[in-house]
């Protein structure tokens, strides 16, 4: 089918020309007199558009996938579903006039498969966006095709995640007042709304992570931590506690102006949230609470001024670590939903 289109344009371009030179021979004076009319007829002689694409025989399938380097000792290939795949046509058109374009989702398997195509070449894009309370995932790959007579098996496109959080951690402040080495209650956590949506806090944890660095941080796939302090309501689903585009929230560690107490000490009297842990003795202020999760842990919401870390997790999953000497038991938070 492909041959018949060049043949039907060669022939046609054999029959424009001797068209041109009969019109040539009975205009000639006009030509003679006005030079540019014959520049614009042959101009427009010599002008090629792509061809108007045709259906053709020829099938390609291709199966969409990312490498997982993260925490195995091999490289795992992981498909990539329900991604949107565009084939864009580099020699045919279709009848907006357009390059002639193509468009499947992945299946469970990654796999996406395009019919009826035509000899040629073509410009394969692949999209996917992950949205999560915690974080946005672009998914994006190319490549260019050179689709021949005849092709079999399985072609492969590999895409690479970009990962952008939702909601960061803008500022920890842990050191207390000037001068005053003992008092440090007024510490807080200040959260960011980093994209430009609506997202949700409900059901998010915000935790302390350990003071001794665990020997397998670099290969481990969970964060180590001491304790879960939980916004209220259901993680990745609730939408009961929205945080705006742009906007900040503090969670303090006692809602309360405690410049009252102690000379330059921080006013968190407005502070959105407060930990709070009903197992311990600690004061319930007026503020809204983001609670300790486990009974088993007593101890308040208080940042280590040495070693201590802080993670915000999409609050989807959590278990039990390893005890460590003292008899402490820790807490793995997966690492795929900080």
């Amino acid at each position: 089918m492909v041959f018949t289109i060049h043949v039907i344009r060669k022939y046609s371009g054999e029959w424009l020309l001797a068209l041109f030179w009969i019109i040539f021979f009975n205009l000639r004076p006009i030509f003679m007199k006005y030079p540019i009319i014959l520049l614009i007829v042959l101009f427009l002689s010599c002008a090629r558009e792509m061809p108007v694409h045709i259906d053709g025989t020829l099938s390609y399938r291709a199966s969409v996938y990312y490498v997982d380097t993260t925490f195995t000792e091999q490289d795992r290939l992981i498909p990539v579903s329900e991604a949107k795949v565009t084939m864009i046509s580099v020699n045919y058109t279709g009848a907006d006039d357009n390059p002639k374009t193509y468009t499947q989702l992945t299946d469970t398997a990654g796999m996406a498969i395009f019919e009826n195509l035509a000899v040629g070449q073509y410009n394969i894009f692949v999209s996917k966006e992950i949205i999560t309370n915690t974080k946005t995932i672009l998914i994006t790959g190319s490549k260019i095709l050179m689709l021949p007579d005849s092709l079999s098996g399985i072609d492969s496109i590999r895409v690479q995640p970009i990962e952008k959080s939702n909601i960061v951690i803008n500022e920890i402040y842990y050191c207390g007042p000037p001068n005053r080495s003992f008092y440090f209650y007024d510490q807080f956590v200040e959260l960011y709304n980093n994209s430009d949506r609506t997202v949700y806090l409900d059901g998010m944890f915000i935790c302390r992570t350990v003071q001794k660095r665990h020997p397998d941080i670099e290969t481990n796939d969970f964060v180590q931590t001491l304790n879960i302090f939980k916004f209220p309501g259901e993680p990745l689903t609730g939408m009961s506690y929205p945080l705006e585009a742009g906007e900040f929230v503090v969670v303090a560690q006692d809602a309360i102006d405690h410049s009252q107490f102690v000379e330059k000490a921080v006013d968190l009297s407005g502070a959105a949230w407060e930990f709070y842990n009903p197992y311990s003795g600690d004061i319930d202020n007026p503020a809204p609470n983001v609670e300790n999760f486990l009974p088993e842990k007593t101890n308040d919401f208080m940042i280590n001024l040495v070693h201590n870390g802080v993670i915000l997790s999409d609050g989807s999953d959590w278990y039990w670590g390893e005890t460590s000497e003292s008899g402490y038991q820790y807490i793995h938070i997966p690492i795929e939903t900080v």
